[in-house]
């Protein structure tokens, strides 16, 4: 298995040469870890290391390729432990025992499977040619010809040692696996693979001959093998494919560290319906290769989707490619619709799109494979980005339409899109996917077209019903105090906070633009909402409160400044936390902060793209959350870690104090990554043991769970964290449970002193 950062460093010369491109010999460890960088870079690295490095870097299953496909490589059991690299592959079987009509019509189905999802090729990867013992080796010959010719790797599967060396020579020029050795041929065949040079399949009649076979022909040189699980019953073969799996990745069995194949047509022996849930089973568990007796699109679909689910990087969310999809023979005169490339989003809003049966041109905008909420308040999705994908992709030459639809839960994007692209009506969408159908059918999207061209103009609704101009966003109000803020009769005020204090610290998260309460606020400048969030956090005892006012890029600097002097003022100066990715909105927020109870937090820097924001806190004497993160979430500790220094480096190097950069591990949500939880834990271990303060946004740890489970969820969390060493988190401070649990925990932490009235604290 791979080794730690530390492992790596423990062999380099540890002289800080810096020969190798990076500064420091941790540096270079931290990168080989990662796979960034090779060990033969450091050119002062001995022998004996690399040679060591390399035994013990090699992966557990051996990778080979067949054609433009990859097998093996794996070194996880499963998806959520890490990415696993090597898809499933199918493959169709064809017999010379058929007749030439039912070998022809096999042959001939095979490329009727053939469709994209979400950017991906979904086909018949392989075929699998078998020779029956009661055919001659020209029988086999004819048939490998046959499937010669479809042009996709082939699986040659036979025993007999004539009839395999014919068939190797008939197959000579493209690519192929002669699968067919076993306890008593296995010298011949493997004879017969080396010398074509080709990956050889090994079959047994048990696991342990199976082991033996391997030994035997790993002995004689040949480790170019996939392993057939067999064919004998359902359970002996999910059983060895599970056991040989776990051998080599669990235990180190470097005799089972191969891909493997399952031939499920001959287990499932021509019952249909078994052989489609054999062919999901062994996608799971654990086919390089599966083996069927058909491919129809009844199979394809759900199977396909399986295996593209399991087969993608569990911390990158599923993407389509940004670009123009014509829907319903759209042209150029038709409407465009707009959305973002997270592929549910893409999924829901075409498949209703077609629904409609009109015409349009979706067009799908790089956001990071966000949500369209999620990736507006990121900043992913904004008028900027739009213009940017507009140019990029030429749209407006592509395209006569001048009517852009965007969806409706970013509405208050209109007026931004519409300054960027003023040659375009930009007409706002249901809120809704489902709602699609009827505004296309209903054709209400023409009523905002404006005729900005001859197309529009044609097909635009009475000038009565067009839809008024885009408003520009109106200069934010005069801040009202009104003395004491009042909740429930409760009068409402900031406590203050002492920054020397080592009590943990709580950062509201409940005023977030993604509320659809607090979005229409902060586009009327309502203090009322914003107010009452604020008093029910405060009350409730939050540290510092988070302002998240998305990119809001029209008004960006003014909307800040608005909030938070709005929330400063009427709470004793609460300290706050700008959340955003606009820049210049956060260091407009900075000039009218207040810093009696506390400095202000940058949220957030990265060490990606948003790495500058460090400069930006280190500029303003401004603390900033840096996420442990670049382009994705950190596969395991060594990279978050590696991350943490690069950020602790940046920030040191301006003036920053340690303690002014909060690392965030980023926390992972349990239904789906539940085994990468104690990695969180450990990493904020990492963090404390060095002497840097830690947060994060906690409760992201059980989204998509039950309401009434979440607050139990969080507090278990928060209290394992804050023994790990955890400084701080962005929650919601009205759980009380969760409240009670922080409260608790810094007793215990011996950050409050007891008393029978801690509580009320």
């Amino acid at each position: 298995m791979a080794l730690k950062g530390l492992d790596i460093f423990k062999l380099t010369p540890k002289t800080n040469c810096k020969d190798c491109g990076n500064p420091t010999c941790m540096a270079f460890a931290m990168k080989v870890a990662q796979g960034a960088i090779p060990i033969e870079k450091c050119p002062h690295m001995s022998p004996e290391a690399l040679a060591s490095l390399s035994e013990a870097t090699a992966p557990p299953m051996k990778s080979f390729k067949i054609g433009e496909h990859s097998l093996g490589g794996e070194t996880v059991l499963s998806r959520h432990e890490k990415t696993l690299v090597s898809k499933t592959l199918y493959a169709v079987s064809v017999c010379d025992c058929m007749d030439a009509a039912k070998q022809d019509a096999v042959l001939a189905a095979i490329p009727t499977v053939d469709y994209e999802r979400i950017s991906e090729r979904m086909y018949v990867e392989m075929v699998f040619v078998n020779h029956s013992s009661d055919k001659s080796a020209d029988d086999y010959v004819a048939l490998v010809n046959k499937a010669k010719a479809l042009g996709r790797p082939m699986i040659l599967s036979c025993t007999d040692t004539a009839a395999a060396k014919a068939a190797v020579a008939a197959a000579a020029g493209c690519d192929f696996i002669l699968d067919g050795a076993d306890e008593s041929n296995y010298a011949d065949m493997s004879a017969i693979a080396k010398e074509a040079k080709v990956l050889l399949g090994v079959r047994a009649a048990s696991l342990e001959a199976l082991h033996e076979t391997v030994e035997k022909l790993e002995a004689a040189g040949n480790k170019d093998l996939i392993l057939d699980v067999g064919t004998a019953s359902i359970k002996d073969a999910y059983a060895n494919a599970v056991q040989i799996r776990r051998a080599a990745l669990k235990d180190g069995d470097r005799t089972f560290g191969y891909p493997s194949i399952v031939n499920v047509a001959a287990i499932a022996g021509g019952d249909a319906h078994m052989e489609a849930a054999l062919l999901s089973l062994f996608t799971c568990k654990y086919g390089s290769i599966v083996v069927c007796s058909e491919m129809t699109y009844a199979k394809a679909l759900p199977l396909y989707g399986l295996r593209q689910n399991i087969f993608t990087d569990p911390q990158k969310p599923m993407k389509v490619t940004p670009g123009i999809y014509p829907i319903n023979g759209a042209d150029e005169n038709s409407p465009c619709c707009l959305t973002v490339d997270f592929a549910l989003t893409y999924f829901l809003v075409s498949g209703e799109l077609e629904r409609s049966k009109c015409p349009v041109n979706l067009l799908i905008s790089d956001a990071s494979g966000m949500s369209v909420l999620t990736a507006w308040a990121a900043g992913k999705f904004s008028s900027s980005s739009v213009k940017k994908f507009m140019d990029e992709f030429d749209i407006a030459n592509k395209i006569k339409s001048r009517a852009l639809i965007i969806p409706g839960k970013v509405a208050v994007m209109k007026g931004e899109i519409q300054d960027k692209l003023p040659e375009w009506d930009v007409i706002v969408a249901p809120n809704e996917a489902v709602q699609l159908v009827k505004y296309m059918k209903d054709e209400e999207w023409k009523k905002g077209l404006t005729g900005k061209s001859a197309d529009a103009a044609a097909a635009a609704a009475p000038a009565a019903e067009a839809a008024p101009a885009p408003k520009k966003v109106n200069p934010a109000p005069p801040i009202v105090v009104t003395g004491p803020y009042k909740l429930d009769d409760k009068e409402i005020t900031y406590k203050g906070h002492d920054p020397a204090s080592k009590k943990f610290v709580t950062i509201g998260e409940r005023i977030h633009c993604i509320s659809p309460a607090i979005r229409k606020a902060m586009e009327t400048y309502d203090e009322g909402p914003i107010l009452k969030r604020a008093a029910e956090q405060i009350a409730a005892g939050a540290t510092y409160l988070d302002v998240n006012i998305g990119p809001a890029e029209s008004n960006g600097p003014e909307l800040m400044q608005w909030a938070v002097q709005l929330l400063q003022q009427n709470f004793n100066n609460v300290p706050l936390a700008l959340d955003t990715a606009n820049k210049a909105a956060i260091e407009a927020g900075i000039k009218v902060y207040n810093r009696t109870n506390g400095k202000p937090i940058v949220n957030s820097a990265d060490a990606g793209s948003r790495i500058d924001n460090i400069n930006l806190a280190a500029a303003n004497d401004a603390i900033v959350i840096a996420l442990c993160s670049a382009d994705g979430i950190a596969k395991d500790n060594d990279e978050r870690m590696h991350h943490c220094h690069n950020m602790l480096e940046r920030g040191l190097s301006l003036g920053m104090e340690a303690d002014d950069l909060w690392f965030d591990p980023l926390f992972l949500v349990v239904k789906g990554m539940q085994d990468k939880q104690m990695d969180v834990l450990n990493a904020i271990k990492a963090f404390s043991d060095e002497g840097l303060k830690s947060t994060g946004g906690l409760s992201n740890n059980s989204n998509g769970m039950p309401k009434h489970i979440r607050p139990i969820m969080d507090s278990a969390l928060v209290a394992m964290c804050m023994m790990q060493g955890l400084t701080s988190a962005i929650v919601n401070p009205c759980d009380q449970r969760l409240m009670e649990t922080i409260k608790s925990c810094d007793v215990f932490k011996n950050n409050t002193l007891y008393a029978d009235s801690y509580l009320e604290i």
